[in-house]
């Protein structure tokens, strides 16, 4: 196997949420999020709703939608 044809290390996705936010209401999120390839993706959903409710927002597991996004950061 040559280095062209190993596996990726990481894995980008692109996310969306349904969020809530005290004091303000339901609201949408969006963003990017680079994660080891060895995450599953209930795990990387897992991360981001971490993420969501660090920042001070109410989210459910399932408000949130990931889409793979191999280009995701990279400029085109």
């Amino acid at each position: 196997m040559t280095s062209a044809n190993a596996a990726p290390s990481s894995i980008a996705y692109a996310w969306h949420a349904h969020v809530s936010v005290p004091g303000e209401g339901p609201g949408f999120a969006h963003g990017t999020v680079t994660a080891p390839a060895s995450f599953c993706w209930t795990r990387v959903t897992r991360e981001v709703a971490a993420w969501l409710r660090s920042q001070g927002s109410s989210v459910q597991l399932a408000d949130i939608h990931l889409i793979l996004a191999p280009n995701a950061g990279k400029a085109v």
